[in-house]
């Protein structure tokens, strides 16, 4: 069975981005190891470059710009591939760095190349430690933050089980820093849009992600058909406990009817540079399979050229809105927001010439709701 668990910023270098957790990483090490020999085989998709960095260049601050995140991940990156290093040296494992970018996997071939490389480094026995490269990383190419990197790497190597570990216990019915009586959601089966809402937006001073990136990771790491897990980074040890059936964090349950190969690739290699807004008759069609018609556009949001990937989301209030697809656009964005709300057979009539009767055909399309 295919494992990848994922660490956080906050989790290793603390919610306030002083000191360094060497007990979690040890923990990992030995969690790991132990799945090594219960035949398991483990990847580890690890933040902590940019604070690693900080803190050995002397801020106390986050880094504010693109240069000086670059400039600490690049020192950061040879410490945390260390720190992982000289704590699996005690059982003799080999590990390789892996450092991955949006850019680099919006190309098929190169997202190929990513899950040749990846799985021969697991035929090897070696442990892949995965980061973004936020040395060359810009935001324009940027996964935006590891869960989503952990969800594309799951569907790369066709993971059983993704474990998101964090400073939270898990999902719950509100925010627990806030309420007290914010009760735990340890089973999830189908991420709508009441779940979605519940992870709110707010993330810690020196992570990036918060609990609703966690919750986006898992709508698309479910739709690959990966069980997904968010657990407190001090529960790591009781991961062996969750894949025995015992309840601990939130579970997420995998779709029935995973995405085949190249959705997966449109999913998570796909930059996505624009976003439309559905209404409900579109989402209906989006559920049953068909494709996005311009009639059930209700607004066009970005700049983009044919052929971009685009988030397809829906909501009454723009501001509440809720990604349910992404798909690759079959016209500009100056057309689409000349064709949205007309039917099919208007195209011609409002544009002169047509690519279609589909402003995404359902081919190109990935439902990340039922």
């Amino acid at each position: 069975m295919k494992i990848v668990i994922k660490v956080g910023t906050s989790s290793i270098t603390g919610a306030s981005g002083t000191g360094i957790n060497i007990q979690l990483i040890s923990e990992i090490v030995d969690l790991v190891w132990l799945l090594k020999q219960k035949g398991h085989q483990v990847l580890i998709v690890s933040s902590g470059a940019v604070g690693l960095g900080s803190q050995r260049l002397g801020w106390t601050e986050k880094p504010s710009t693109i240069t000086l995140k670059q400039a600490a991940a690049s020192v950061g990156q040879i410490l945390l591939a260390n720190l992982y290093e000289e704590h699996f040296q005690k059982y003799g494992q080999t590990i390789g760095q892996v450092l991955l970018t949006r850019h680099g996997m919006q190309d098929k071939e190169r997202y190929l190349n990513a899950r040749l490389t990846l799985r021969e480094l697991l035929k090897f026995d070696v442990i892949p430690i995965i980061n973004e490269n936020d040395v060359v990383a810009d935001e324009e190419i940027k996964f935006s933050d590891n869960d989503y990197l952990s969800a594309v790497v799951s569907e790369l190597v066709t993971a059983e089980h993704l474990f998101i570990l964090t400073d939270m216990e898990g999902l719950f019915t509100e925010d627990p820093r806030e309420n007290p009586n914010a009760q735990l959601i340890q089973l999830v089966e189908e991420i709508d849009f009441e779940i979605e809402s519940k992870a709110g937006n707010r993330g810690s001073k020196w992570g990036t992600g918060g609990m609703a990136s966690k919750v986006q990771a898992a709508k698309m790491a479910t739709s690959f058909g990966t069980t997904v897990h968010i657990l407190a980074s001090r529960k790591t040890p009781f991961i062996i406990d969750v894949l025995e059936g015992k309840a601990h964090g939130t579970t997420f349950l995998p779709r029935s009817n995973p995405v085949d190969a190249r959705k997966a690739w449109i999913t998570g290699g796909a930059t996505t540079k624009g976003k439309v807004i559905i209404d409900n008759g579109a989402l209906n069609a989006l559920i049953k399979g068909k494709s996005l018609l311009p009639i059930g556009i209700k607004k066009v949001m970005g700049k983009f050229e044919r052929g971009t990937a685009l988030e397809i989301c829906f909501g009454e209030d723009n501001n509440k809105t809720h990604i349910v697809a992404i798909g690759l656009t079959k016209y500009d964005s100056e057309d689409l927001r000349l064709i949205k709300g007309y039917s099919s057979e208007e195209i011609i009539k409002v544009l002169g010439y047509s690519y279609g009767n589909s402003a995404i055909h359902r081919d190109d399309l990935v439902v990340l709701t039922s």
